[in-house]
């Protein structure tokens, strides 16, 4: 089973969204596909209708109680997809008892029920991040979304320094990590320019070729609850999508 972790620690640049994407266009062809909410907001969980399913299993109980992914995932209306949803509970638990390779080993497991596992990351620098990055590690990849404004060098450093920075710490390879960038206008201010010419000159060949375009599209999606890949497969971030999910499978 492939593991792809999305995250960064700058909120609102498009994790949750990328997350549900891909994790709909690998199911849709015939991948077995897990999604792992490890964000106490639950955006994730609620595209698929499924906070309240979270009493039945959740990521908490998966994490914290030992729980196997099966008795966690719950399917959605999807076909081939599983979701494990969060709750805003996750983040009262004690950080402290949670095992930087308790996902990974969860995921092990359960490796030969799914295909692809994708982790929607919460924006903190916490053990929630690094059970990602370490899950991540064996065939896998981090996903790091950043929108081109005045910002982007913070979350972008952040992450990845973190995703070495655990590497390092549990002397494990460093996960392969991309940058996504999203939120793309057709015509870039100058500050957006900006911002691309310093991820250009920070972080050469560190890019997917593939950008996600603005649209108002995204947000019509997200208030039915529904990834813009089937709310609106004929537009230009539903196309985009399907791009990067090329670029990931075989890029």
């Amino acid at each position: 089973m492939r593991t792809i972790a999305i995250s960064n620690y700058k909120g609102g640049v498009g994790k949750t969204t990328t997350a549900v994407n891909l994790s709909a266009i690998f199911a849709a062809r015939g991948m077995r596909v897990l999604l792992v909410d490890l964000d106490p907001q639950a955006s994730a969980t609620d595209f698929f209708g499924l906070y309240d399913a979270a009493a039945q299993g959740s990521s908490v109980d998966l994490l914290y109680r030992d729980a196997p992914v099966l008795s966690t995932a719950h399917e959605t209306s999807t076909e081939n997809l599983w979701c494990v949803p969060s709750t805003i509970d996750l983040i009262d638990q004690n950080e402290l008892m949670l095992r930087e390779q308790r996902l990974r080993f969860a995921l092990d497991d359960a490796s030969g029920d799914f295909d692809v596992a994708i982790i929607d990351c919460s924006p903190t620098l916490k053990r929630l991040a690094f059970n990602a990055y370490v899950a991540a590690t064996a065939d896998g990849m981090v996903i790091i979304p950043v929108k081109l404004d005045a910002t982007v060098m913070r979350g972008t450093a952040f992450t990845v320094n973190a995703i070495r920075s655990i590497s390092d710490a549990l002397r494990i390879p460093v996960p392969e990590w991309r940058i996504l960038r999203t939120c793309v206008p057709g015509r870039m201010t100058k500050s957006e320019r900006i911002g691309a010419e310093v991820l250009d000159a920070n972080f050469p060949g560190m890019q997917f070729q593939t950008v996600i375009h603005q649209s108002a599209k995204v947000g019509e999606g997200s208030w039915q609850w529904a990834p813009v890949v089937e709310f609106n497969p004929g537009s230009r971030p539903a196309k985009d999508y399907l791009a990067l999910a090329e670029e990931v499978l075989h890029g």
